[in-house]
């Protein structure tokens, strides 16, 4: 290997392009005591041209160009060698990159960047952020110019286009333990002719599936699961297409037969992402438990899929991408579809929306979107299925806000999104991304679960109150107190007409008369013990 020599490899796809980069690399000013090669690369394959280029000469040095790139520095390639020989751990060196690739995969969309370039026939200097010191550090580097001082096999067999190989070969050098960086820069120094760029969605495909773990934080999708595959399947698969590849899945099955586990011995097999455990002896509440307690400590996300529902194709890649814009954010929601036992698309939920600010893409205060909760009494932030979680919210990686509230199934995700939103910010997609599927045998059917319902908003009330967020005057408290009873007593009268007496009336009875009790004491909120009628049993959740 000849440290003292600089390779500058251009492929070609256009004479008169050629002639002119190549016209601007003559222009250089050369290291002392270095030599300077320039190397045609040309072919269908344009990483298999690179490859070959690559391998013909024994330069320390390369820099690998496209045909339609003039350097407008003189002295870039003694800039170069400089940084290079600064710092052995830094592989590669560009003039522009993404500090923080968005989840799509294309470099120059991303909304972290750096680096400048000259773009287009008008020369329109495009400047993404200034690099503090010497280099910045990225996650891929824009593919219009790359300088490496080592070697490394080129991903001809992955990328079989013109594009993403650059940002695959990023990834490769920091899979080796190398830096990727964007060299400092007061005036750009290469100029892009192009007016735009062309994606080729199978490059970038390839370029997901072979790289997303190395780019993209572990989200966990947990399905817990009971004798209905049919739904379950239809599921897992909403989870298995995602355009977001870097997950994985948890299933939790405690069904009475053995269909679900038959069917997933094929879909383990096929994909080590998902982890399948079968309970034959547990009830509802053993595998809900079961499936929420589990805590991979490498995910920084978590998402809850109830197995009757299903997620839309960007999902996760466009929520995840709304959490790395927004480190504030602890929960990342969305409008959701409804949909029959079918599978028609039933309605759209919610509807109508609580507030106008919610018809766009918009990020709230937790305080603000809390409120607007309980100001409605409404969970239109949605069900388990609908929002994705930064796990460091929960508390203690557990759903519920507090105990107080961890023992009903009825609004297991509205004592969440409360623990959330009182730690961190909310962001909102105005497009649907799940669908929330309506049918006979859901828990939400179940008799007594109106008046769980209403006493797990009693106990929402009580903490909210108690720790000040979301309810902060007395006028607050009075007007949400008043409102419930109404409702729970609607709830009562109604059991008494269908003739349920399960231990969750006399619950709500009780509780009835500790909410009004609160109206003249100083809105002191004293609850009693919940008690559960069989079926209730059965299905809870702690």
């Amino acid at each position: 290997m000849d440290e003292k020599k600089i390779a500058v490899i251009v492929y070609k796809t256009n004479d008169k392009l050629y002639e002119e980069t190549v016209g601007s690399i003559q222009q250089l000013s050369t290291p002392e005591n270095f030599s300077v090669e320039i190397i045609l690369a040309e072919g269908a394959n344009k990483y298999a041209a690179f490859d070959s280029a690559m391998k013909q000469s024994d330069a320390k040095y390369k820099i690998y160009l496209d045909d339609c790139i003039s350097i407008r520095q003189k002295n870039i390639l003694s800039e170069i060698v400089k940084l290079f020989k600064s710092n052995e751990k830094i592989g590669v060196i560009g003039c522009s990159g993404a500090t923080a690739l968005s989840t799509h995969g294309i470099c120059l969309t991303s909304a972290k960047r750096c680096g400048k370039v000259l773009m287009g026939a008008n020369r329109v200097a495009k400047d993404w952020g200034n690099v503090d010191g010497n280099y910045q550090e990225v996650a891929v580097l824009d593919g219009w110019f790359m300088a490496t001082q080592y070697d490394l096999n080129w991903r001809s067999d992955i990328f079989k286009n013109r594009s993403f190989g650059e940002a695959g070969q990023c990834v490769e050098f920091k899979r080796k333990g190398y830096k990727v960086v964007v060299i400092a820069q007061k005036k750009a120094w290469i100029w892009f002719k192009p007016k735009e760029i062309a994606i080729d969605e199978e490059s970038r495909l390839n370029f997901l599936k072979e790289y997303s773990e190395d780019l993209f934080p572990l989200v966990s999708v947990i399905i817990p699961t009971f004798n209905r595959p049919e739904y379950f399947k239809i599921a897992l698969d909403s989870v298995l297409n995602q355009t977001y590849r870097n997950f994985e899945i948890l299933v939790s099955d405690n069904s009475t037969n053995d269909d679900t586990e038959n069917m997933m011995k094929e879909y383990c097999a096929r994909d080590k992402r998902i982890k399948y455990h079968r309970h034959h002896d547990f009830t509802a509440n053993d595998n809900w438990n079961f499936a929420r307690s589990y805590n991979n400590p490498d995910a920084e996300f978590v998402n809850w899929l109830m197995d009757d529902d299903m997620f839309y194709p960007r999902k996760l890649e466009l929520m995840v991408e709304a959490f790395r814009n927004n480190p504030d954010v602890s929960l990342v929601t969305s409008v959701r579809d409804t949909m029959d036992a079918a599978g028609n698309i039933t309605g759209r939920m919610p509807d109508p929306l609580p507030s106008k600010i919610l018809s766009k893409n918009v990020k709230l205060k937790g305080e603000d979107a809390g409120r607007l909760m309980f100001n409605t009494g409404k969970n239109y932030i949605g069900e388990p299925t609908t929002g994705l979680i930064r796990k460091k919210f929960l508390r203690n990686n557990d759903m519920c806000w507090t105990d107080e509230e961890g023992g009903f199934y009825s609004l297991v995700d509205i004592s969440t999104w409360c623990q959330l939103l009182e730690h961190g910010n909310m962001f909102w997609f105005a497009e649907p991304l799940s669908a929330f599927r309506r049918h006979e045998k859901q828990a939400t059917n179940w008799q007594g679960n109106g008046a769980i319902f209403e006493i797990s908003w009693a106990r929402l009330f009580k903490t909210s109150w108690e720790k000040k967020v979301f309810t902060h005057t007395e006028d607050e408290i009075r007007e949400r107190i008043i409102n419930w009873i109404y409702s729970a007593s609607l709830r009562l009268v109604n059991a008494h007409k269908t003739r349920y007496h399960g231990g969750e009336i006399t619950t709500l009875e009780k509780t009835i008369v500790s909410m009004a009790q609160a109206l003249s004491n100083g809105y002191h909120i004293d609850l009693p013990p919940r008690e559960y009628g069989d079926k209730t049993k059965a299905g809870r959740i702690s």
